[in-house]
């Protein structure tokens, strides 16, 4: 497996990611703890490194953040490298690559929605309503 593993160390040869975004409720960025990306539930407290931040469900998880402007400046270099190399009868030396970036673009496109799907409006509590279709998205890149 290329991703390593949950909670693989030096000696593996694979690597063990950390996330260091989690938030509590107040979304501070001084609030940040570096953790597993894998969260088995081994450390922290009886709900793992979720009880750090909300309460906890039990149950182990990946965990990941995401940046999508850099996705998005991603995307766009992509699609240059595509319309240069078309120029050029060159497509052949980008289509894979071109290939994966629209898959990223896919995925680009939740950045668009309310962190937790929720409907958009001025709701600041927890207990917003979720939405529903395009309900919950800002149409910005979030």
């Amino acid at each position: 497996n290329a991703w390593g593993g949950c909670e693989l160390g030096p000696n593996t040869g694979k690597p063990s990611y950390i996330n260091s975004y989690q938030r509590g409720a107040d979304e501070s960025v001084w609030e940040t703890v570096p953790q597993p990306t894998c969260d088995s539930l081994k450390y922290g407290g009886p709900n793992g490194y979720l009880d750090l931040f909300v309460q906890g469900t039990g149950t182990a998880q990946w965990k990941f953040t995401d940046a999508p402007d850099a996705d998005a400046r991603t995307v766009q270099a992509a699609y240059w490298a595509d319309t240069w190399a078309k120029a050029q009868g060159k497509e052949s030396q980008v289509t894979a690559t071109v290939a994966k970036a629209g898959k990223m673009g896919d995925y680009l496109r939740y950045s668009m929605y309310d962190k937790y799907f929720k409907q958009m409006g001025n709701c600041t509590s927890p207990s917003c309503p979720g939405g529903t279709g395009k309900s919950s998205s800002d149409y910005m890149l979030g």
